[in-house]
């Protein structure tokens, strides 16, 4: 099989997974915002704790090479204030990327116009990239930096640390909160 085809078969089960968790529902998402209910963040963890393990102990029998990994530089401010741009558009859209394409798929009008957001936002993300974005990012760059570098440790090891870790803290957590 092509890796378009793994990248397809892995897509559709993703987006089968988001709409099982009910993901792709604004009032969920809320949910687990106000933390009233965690199913979506268990989801998102297990699926990190799962990605990231899988991929570390496949690399280490067939090579990183073979994987491709493409370690992003580590620009702090930037992605502070990326992050704060996503988490504000998250919370007052009700959508991320991933979770309003099934959004759209399922019909629902207010995933469409949080995908045209998206797409406007990385219009003129790339418009402002250079004059912009890029003298941001020479902020406190502290280059393709990864948690293994930092610690000393084997990758593989790293990821089935945190991913034990992750998948220990979802068992642990209850879905429904109760108010009290």
């Amino acid at each position: 099989m092509t890796p378009l085809i793994y990248a397809l078969i892995v897509g559709v089960a993703m987006g089968a997974l988001i709409q099982r968790v009910r993901a792709s529902s604004p009032a969920m998402i809320a949910a687990n915002l106000r933390l009233e209910n965690l199913s979506v963040i268990k989801f998102m963890a297990t699926t990190i704790a799962v990605g990231a393990i899988l991929a570390y102990v496949i690399a280490a029998f067939i090579g990183k090479d073979a994987m491709h990994f493409d370690i992003k530089p580590t620009y702090v401010v930037g992605v502070l204030l990326g992050g704060l741009v996503f988490g504000v558009g998250f919370g007052l859209g009700g959508y991320c990327p991933g979770t309003c394409v099934v959004g759209a798929g399922e019909g629902r009008k207010d995933a469409l116009m949080a995908l045209l957001g998206g797409v406007v936002g990385a219009f003129f993300f790339t418009l402002l990239f250079s004059s912009v974005i890029a003298p941001i990012n020479k902020l406190m760059d502290y280059g393709k930096l990864t948690l293994d570098q930092v610690l000393g440790l084997p990758a593989v090891g790293v990821a089935i640390g945190l991913g034990a870790i992750f998948l220990g803290v979802v068992y642990m957590l209850p879905t429904e909160v109760k108010k009290g």
